[in-house]
């Protein structure tokens, strides 16, 4: 190797080692940099706390104070909540007598017990009409009286104590079935008295598009699933008439967000009747029908059966569980 070759090969040599110690150099720097950044901002962090502490300690006192001050706070706060969710579900502390709301919030025809001694007499409104008012007397048999609410639901009608006590209405008759608001005694009276013997006439024209099934699931196309059905679902077209089937007394009408208009028949012996899918009624709540007496017109269909067009929803209970009514219609 002649001497100009050697001397350009240190050249080049030295200009690489210049560029990495320059580069390790910048590196190095860089980590110094970060470093001393990540402690000024701790140490920053470090001075706010102590001087947020500190002015703490100023305000209201030592730590122990602002712990003092603190958690009764969040006790209140705590329990102001719990108080708003309990008044939400309608459930006031300490209250015995206080009856939570129904369900679907239809808590306009709760009866108002008297409280201002006059025998514990208990006046019901079903709508603001003065028609569908009655009165239950604390000393009379109560096996008679029958509460109206507004939706005509009896899960929500409180019924008046059997002994009086205030006139105030028992809790737990919120609960009992509405068996006990029409009475044996009322429909013997009535001569309603459905038997096993007994047939059903056919409620409305048409055919069966869904079946009774209690026993297994049956399809439901608008639902797109299947589940039990409580109930036989009769194809009908708009507006045609729906009968009584059997002779009994109308014990509610209520609207229901799946079967719309509704209306429950009692026909004695723990027997019932529900229709739903209904409009202009032409009965009311308290009511006795005749076989055969017009109940009302088929409804447009709700949108829970939107696929299987219009139709009359029927279903039969005997002392509250489900029957299927094909078994006794006609």
């Amino acid at each position: 190797m002649d001497k100009r070759a050697f001397k350009n090969f240190i050249t080049k040599r030295s200009s690489i080692w210049t560029i990495s110690l320059c580069m390790t150099g910048i590196l190095v720097l860089g980590g110094i940099a970060a470093v001393n950044q990540t402690r000024q901002k701790r140490d920053t962090q470090q001075e706010t706390e102590l001087d947020q502490l500190a002015y703490l300690e100023e305000e209201i006192g030592p730590t122990d104070d602002i712990e003092d001050a603190l958690f009764p706070t969040l006790e209140d706060k705590m329990a102001k909540d719990m108080a708003q969710e309990a008044s939400a579900n309608g459930k006031a502390d300490g209250t015995d007598d206080t009856q939570a709301a129904s369900a679907d919030g239809q808590a306009d025809g709760t009866p108002a017990a008297s409280v201002n001694g006059q025998d514990g007499t208990q006046a019901v409104s079903g709508d603001g009409q003065t028609d569908g008012t009655q009165t239950a007397s604390a000393d009379s048999q109560t096996d008679d009286a029958q509460a109206v609410s507004a939706s005509g639901q009896a899960d929500g009608t409180p019924a008046v104590s059997a002994d009086g006590q205030d006139g105030m209405a028992d809790s737990s008759a919120t609960e009992a079935s509405s068996s006990q608001i029409i009475s044996e005694q009322t429909l013997i009276a009535e001569g309603i008295s459905f038997s096993d013997e007994n047939a059903l006439m056919w409620p409305a024209a048409g055919t069966i598009l869904l079946d009774y099934s209690m026993d297994g699931s049956i399809y439901f196309p608008t639902l797109n699933q299947y589940k039990y059905n409580p109930a036989i679902v009769i194809g009908s077209d708009t507006g045609n008439q729906v009968l009584a089937a059997a002779k009994g007394i109308v014990e509610s009408v209520f609207v229901d967000e799946e079967t719309g208009n509704t209306l429950v028949l009692n026909i004695g012996n723990g027997y019932k009747l529900t229709y739903g899918q209904l409009k202009e009624l032409a009965v009311a709540q308290g009511d006795v029908v005749a076989e055969g007496s017009l109940l009302g017109y088929v409804s447009e269909t709700t949108k829970y059966y939107s696929q299987e067009g219009s139709n009359l929803y029927f279903a039969m209970t005997q002392n509250d569980v489900p029957v299927d009514p094909v078994l006794y219609l006609e």
